[in-house]
Formats: structure tokens, C-alpha cells, sequence
């Protein structure tokens, strides 16, 4: 049985335009909404972030030559971890020579999948390429690229098909472009491993407090340790210049004056707190690309100060785009300013931009879990660090290579093949030990040739030690001492693989063989007595270092702040174990309690060999005798070690009124003093021992090395001899006792 309902037809009529009306008042909503609103409306919804990552961000600020017949390498670009890519695209840039004829083949692959394949027959050319790199989200965080070149000789006798002319040379400005959603970027430990190669560090403007300028320096040296370069970006104010560069503008917005007046070229002078408002808002200008920022009140309030001003200029031309700025606020800046709750690292926007800002008062806290034993554990968007997030440190002096960095597997060595592990030496010293030891373990199968492969050992490119190994697929170890002289302040422990490719007169096509380094490969560490320099000094600071600046270090942190993350970070002291005191008195000397790294100030009865005064007068003394006397240099520094009192440290004095602009990281060489350039370390001396004959002692093999010296090797059989003589000597003398 069926029921029906009859409506009346003008009910229906009713209803029907009810319903229409329904359907066109929110298109009617839309439509009402003002071109302002609708413009905000558009900033609010767009999180999308271009990004470009060269290989000389990477490090790999030199061309890469590739120049064996069969030559591979393998690089990895970081990327967002687990979030989409758009519009990803990477630009291969390279050139190569054919001097020595032949067929040349260039075989580019994406995450090991083979995307190109070149033909490169001509005397010279370019191997460039543009490669479309496909939007999956990535796990690892990074693209790999992966290059294999081959020159192979067409000859009717293949003596020797080494060819040193036919070579690809691979620039360091080949990139990698893309896009992503800042929206889906969800953890603070992703945040941090996608951080571009330069990342920009957002500090307060004007003198920063001691906590601020505390916290900067050691998420600079932070980074440092992981390989960025940072930059320190102070947040703009009033009557400070701004290049505004390719600034797009969009014209509904030029109405507001805080916009209009930023619709030009060239350096513009801010004259209004909306125009940093408006900048921010825009999110295109360098001097805001920030992707870490220091949350201290006076940088919170600068940023409320400059979006309030904004704001107001918003509503007093229309109020009703107010709500949609307010939207856009809550969205975009609110989350990085919100200070409630006890979390000291978060991840939010700051404008357009994905800003990891951590608390001033717990950088220390925050920097040990961005470390890579805990940095995977970091899966929120905020994150309280309790006490301590430090690096397990082990009873018996033993330190694995892979909690340095170096990732243990296998890899196909067809003639030459390398392994490395890059470390600073305050992460693995600690109570007085400093590495004495490795002890690397590999395996390898074996190959066509008759000839075992080598495996070299080698710390900073010095070679402690190799083994010819027996290549049967069995755990072989290479063991070595580690010579003081070898050891820096930033360390690389290498490990290269040689094999004899055979091709037996061309009949057969010469193949790799697979090569492991195992993950029982560590370093062991032992107490000894540590030299005055500074592999010495960097073995003192990874237990604890004062950090000896003058106030106007903190009054001019934009200048200063590079300087000494570049400086600490080389000299090996740790951003978790360090105290940073600042001098009001630039001219008082400090008496300093622990190891020291003072920068700028006088340290109380110090020894100082190279001395500076303040019109870049630089005089250098050895004993009685001075070494060098210069004036009027500019640009240069020196570091030199020095004691005061018990206590042994570093001090950094510039030369001159402009201090060197370091274009990259610094690198200790061995010895006790330094003169530096804005390229780094110009000449390293030993002021105690300029000669180097102390040196020569400290090496010479001592105990039972020392026998094993050639001009020693006669006392073994005279020691013998010896022994046969005393031995007849008492089995006489009991006989004659009986």
C-alpha cells in the first residue's frame, strides 16, 4: 500500500524559490565581497614556497670532475620530507672535453630511476641538461641524483684505455627548483631537514638582549654543524633601507598607502611601520626570508607593532577588509607569536614564509634534539625539551661511525670508490679523551682480477693506514693510530677502495664488485695530554667553554653574529656546553674560570704572540725575537691560543676597522695561530715552534714504536744477543754452585 501526499501548488511555488534563493545567497555573498577583501582573501589561502638548491649551497663550491672510464657519483638535494613537490624541475649544468677521442656516454638518473642519456663525441660541448622531477613526496627528504660518465677507447689493442682528456665537468651552480605547500609541512624534525643550504636566522631589531644574542649564536653553530651556511636576518624598522627588487604588488592592494608607497625599484627608506607590515604581508623581500627566528619579546613586538599599523590603514579605508586581514593574521603570524604554554619549539608561518622559532631562554635544549640521534623523534608542530637532549656518551671510549654521520652500506667499485664520515672533534671528545684510534670495518667479494682490492684509511686527507684486502665477502678491519697532527678542529675520516679492472684486451667488459663499510667501524678515544693549539683547544671546549664577548657585540648583532658563529663553530666549541658572558668594559681584562673563547676583549695575564691594537697594528713575537710588524691592514683577523693564568683559550682580534667577511666556513690547519681573510685562514703558524722542529719530536714513534724504526732495527739482534749472553751466564754460575 502506497501513501501520497498532495502539496498545493502555490506551496510549491514557495518552496522553490526559497531553495533558489538559498543557492544564490552565498554566490551573492561572494560577489558582495569587496576587491580588497577578495585580495587579502587570495594572500590568506596561497602557502605555496619556491625554493632553489644549488650544489654550492651544499658545500660543492668547486666544479666536479668526472674522468675515469667508468665514473659515478651520486648527490642528494634536500627536499621536504613526506610533502608533495610542484613544478619541480632540476637544471643540470655541465661541460666536457674529448681530447682523447673515443665514445663518451653521460647517464643521468632521479632517486635511481635513468631520466637522460647523452652522446658527448665532439672535441668539446656542453652536457647540460633540464631534467622534470616527478611530485611524489619524498621519505628520505632528499633527490637523489645519481651521474655516470664513460669514455671508453676504440683501439685494436687495449693496452691502456685510461683516457686523460676525456673528462665531464659538472658546475656548481646546477640546481634544483621547486614548490611545495608550506601548509603540509607538519613536524618540527621535517622543518629542520628541509632547511635550505643558507638558512636565515630571525633576530630583533636593534641591540638584542643577552638571552636573544645567546640563543642566535648557537642555532648558528648548529647549523654550521650540519653543513648550512646561516644568515642573520634582523627584522627591519623604521628609516632602515630596504631594496625592494621584482616587488609584485597586486593592484588591489596599492590603495592601502602602506602598499603604495612599496610600488617602486631600488632601495626604498621605511618611514612607517605598516610599510614592514605590508612587507611582511607580501612576503617576497630577502630582509624577511627567514626560515628560524628567536622568540623574544622584543622581536614579538616589533612584528604586533608593524601589523597593527597595518591594520589600521586597512580598516580606515575599508572596514569590512578588516575581517579578512584578521583572517589572514590569525592564520599567518598569530601561531609564531602565540608565547602561552610551555613549548619552546615551534613550527608555524611568519608571513608567507614556514618559520621555526624557538624559545630564547631553551636553544640549548632545542639544539641538542635537532641532532641526528633525536631529530627523527620530533613529529609535532610543538615540542618541550625537558633538561637535556644529548648525545649518548660511551663508557669504554668507544664512538660508532655511524653516530658521526657516516651511513654504513654497500657500493659497486668498479676502479675507485670513496667512504667518508665528517665530525667535529667537540662531539666526540669529552673528560680529557680525545681520538686515538680507528678502526674501520669493510668487506668486500671478490673480482675477475687476480690483484685484491686496497681500502686507505684517511683523516683530513692524511693517510694513517691500509690493508691489501683477502676480498672473500668476510668482515676484515682496518685499525690505525691517529697522529696529533692529522686531527683538526672539523674532522673527515675517509675510507677509499681500489680495485684492478680487468678487461682482457677488450674480449671482456670490466665490471664492479660490491664493497661494504660495516657499522661496527667506531674511533676509540683515550685520555691524553692536550697540545696548545688548536685541535687541542677544541678537545678543551667540548667539556665546557666561556664565551668572553663585549657589549658591543650585542649592539651590533647583525655584523657581529657572523663572525663569531663562523669562529666558534671552527674552534670546535659546542653550542650545548658553552656560556656566553658579555664586558661591559671592552678595555677591562677578564679573568676567565674554564677554557675560553674571547672575542674582542683583553684577557688578564694572557701570553699573546701576535698583538693588535686598535688601528690594525699587528706584531708578532716569538721568544725575544719579533717575526713580523705590519700597519695599517683591514679586513683580516687574527685567532691565535693563549694562556691566562691555569686556564688555556683562544682570542679573536680584528685587524683594523672592517673585520673579514667569511664567504664560507673556516678551517683549521694545525697550529696555534691564524691570520684570516675573508676567504678564510691566510697563513697558520705555531708562534712557540715556527720552525717546526718541536713537531718532529712529538711524532717520533716512542716505547715499542720505536722499534720498529730503521735506524733502530740493529738493537733487536744485539738485544738478543744479550739475552743468549745473561742466559750461559747463570746456567754457568748454578753449575759451579752445584
Amino acid at each position: 500500500m502506497k501513501s501520497s501526499v498532495s502539496v498545493p501548488s502555490g506551496t510549491l511555488h514557495v518552496l522553490a524559490c526559497g531553495l533558489s534563493l538559498m543557492a544564490v545567497v552565498p554566490a551573492f555573498a561572494s560577489a558582495a565581497e569587496s576587491p580588497l577583501s577578495q585580495a587579502i582573501s587570495r594572500l590568506n589561502a596561497d602557502t605555496r614556497q619556491q625554493r632553489t638548491v644549488e650544489l654550492q649551497d651544499l658545500g660543492i663550491d668547486r666544479p666536479i670532475i668526472l674522468n675515469a672510464s667508468d665514473a659515478r657519483r651520486e648527490l642528494y638535494l634536500p627536499v621536504p620530507a613526506d610533502v608533495p613537490l610542484t613544478d619541480a624541475t632540476l637544471h643540470f649544468d655541465a661541460s666536457y672535453l674529448n681530447g682523447d677521442a673515443g665514445r663518451n656516454t653521460l647517464l643521468l638518473s632521479l632517486d635511481g630511476y635513468p631520466v637522460r642519456a647523452l652522446g658527448l663525441n665532439e672535441e668539446e660541448g656542453d652536457a647540460s641538461a633540464v631534467l622534470g622531477v616527478d611530485k611524489a613526496a619524498r621519505d628520505s627528504g632528499s633527490v637523489r641524483l645519481g651521474i655516470a660518465w664513460s669514455s671508453i677507447i676504440s683501439r685494436v689493442q687495449c693496452e691502456d684505455e685510461r683516457a686523460i682528456g676525456n673528462v665531464l665537468r659538472i658546475d656548481p651552480h646546477s640546481r634544483l627548483s621547486y614548490s611545495y605547500d608550506a601548509s603540509q609541512l607538519q613536524d618540527v624534525g621535517a622543518a629542520w631537514n628541509a632547511l635550505p643550504g643558507k638558512p636565515g636566522i630571525l633576530i630583533a631589531p636593534g641591540p638584542l638582549s643577552s638571552a636573544s644574542y645567546d640563543a642566535a649564536w648557537r642555532l648558528g653553530v648548529a647549523l654550521e654543524r650540519i653543513g648550512k651556511q646561516a644568515r642573520i636576518v634582523p627584522f627591519p624598522s623604521v628609516k632602515d633601507s630596504i631594496d625592494l627588487g621584482d616587488l609584485k604588488i597586486p593592484a588591489e592592494l596599492k590603495q592601502i598607502p602602506a602598499f603604495a608607497s612599496l610600488d617602486g625599484k631600488g632601495l626604498h627608506t621605511l618611514d612607517d611601520p605598516a610599510q614592514i607590515g605590508a612587507l611582511l604581508m607580501l612576503g617576497q623581500t630577502p630582509a624577511l626570508n627567514a626560515d628560524l627566528a628567536v622568540s623574544d619579546p622584543q622581536l614579538l613586538k616589533a612584528i604586533n607593532d608593524s601589523l597593527d599599523a597595518l591594520q589600521q590603514q586597512v580598516q580606515s579605508v575599508d572596514p569590512a577588509a578588516g575581517n579578512a586581514f584578521s583572517q589572514w593574521r590569525e592564520r599567518h603570524v598569530n601561531p609564531a607569536l602565540n608565547a602561552s604554554g610551555k613549548d619552546n619549539v615551534r613550527l608555524a608561518l611568519l608571513g608567507a614564509h614556514p618559520l621555526l622559532m624557538i624559545n630564547q631562554d631553551a636553544a640549548g635544549k632545542a639544539i641538542g634534539l635537532f641532532s641526528a640521534a633525536w631529530n627523527k623523534l620530533a613529529r609535532t608542530r610543538q615540542l618541550t625539551v625537558g633538561e637535556e637532549a644529548n648525545m649518548p656518551i660511551s663508557d669504554d671510549g668507544r664512538v660508532a661511525l655511524t653516530r658521526l654521520g657516516g651511513k654504513p652500506g654497500s657500493v659497486d667499485v668498479l676502479a675507485k670508490a670513496d667512504w667518508s664520515a665528517s665530525f667535529p672533534l667537540g662531539s666526540v671528545a669529552y673528560d680529557g679523551r680525545i681520538p686515538t684510534h680507528a678502526a674501520v670495518d669493510v668487506s668486500a667479494s671478490p673480482g675477475a682480477s687476480g690483484t685484491a682490492p686496497v681500502a686507505s684509511l684517511f683523516l683530513n686527507d692524511y693517510l694513517i693506514g691500509a690493508k691489501q684486502l683477502d676480498a672473500d665477502g668476510q668482515k676484515e678491519r682496518i685499525e690505525a693510530r691517529i697522529p696529533r697532527y692529522a686531527l683538526a678542529a672539523q674532522n673527515t675520516l675517509r675510507v677509499s677502495f681500489q680495485r684492478q679492472p680487468v678487461s682482457d684486451l677488450c674480449r671482456e667488459t670490466p665490471q664492479a664488485f660490491p664493497v661494504a663499510v660495516l657499522p661496527s667501524s667506531h674511533l676509540t678515544l683515550e685520555k691524553s695530554a692536550l697540545d696548545d693549539d688548536f685541535s687541542g683547544m677544541a678537545a678543551r671546549f667540548a667539556t665546557g667553554t666561556e664565551l668572553l664577548v663585549p657589549q658591543g657585540y650585542l649592539d651590533r648583532p647583525a655584523s657581529s653574529l657572523p663572525q663569531l658563529i663562523r669562529i666558534a663553530s671552527a674552534s670546535g666549541v659546542s653550542p650545548l656546553r658553552a656560556e656566553l658572558k658579555v664586558s661591559a668594559d671592552a678595555k677591562a681584562a677578564i679573568a676567565p674560570d674554564k677554557a675560553f673563547l674571547a672575542f674582542e676583549v683583553p684577557v688578564k695575564d694572557s701570553n699573546e704572540s701576535v698583538q693588535v691594537d686598535y688601528e690594525g697594528h699587528l706584531l708578532i713575537h716569538h721568544k725575544e725575537q719579533t717575526l713580523l710588524d705590519l700597519a695599517s691592514l683591514n679586513h683580516l683577523a687574527a685567532l691565535q691560543v693563549i694562556e691566562s693564568g691555569s686556564q688555556h683559550g683562544m682570542v679573536y682580534h680584528t685587524l683594523g676597522g672592517q673585520a673579514p667577511n667569511f664567504a664560507r666556513p673556516v678551517l683549521l690547519e694545525r697550529g696555534n695561530v691564524t691570520i684570516l681573510g675573508d676567504s678564510g685562514p691566510l697563513t697558520t703558524f705555531d708562534a712557540k715552534d715556527p720552525t717546526g722542529s718541536q713537531m718532529i719530536d712529538d711524532e717520533a714513534p716512542k716505547g715499542l714504536d720505536a722499534w720498529r724504526k730503521p735506524s733502530a732495527l740493529w738493537l733487536i739482534p744485539a738485544a738478543i744477543i744479550a739475552f743468549l749472553v745473561l742466559l750461559l751466564a747463570g746456567r754457568r754460575a748454578r753449575r759451579n754452585r752445584q
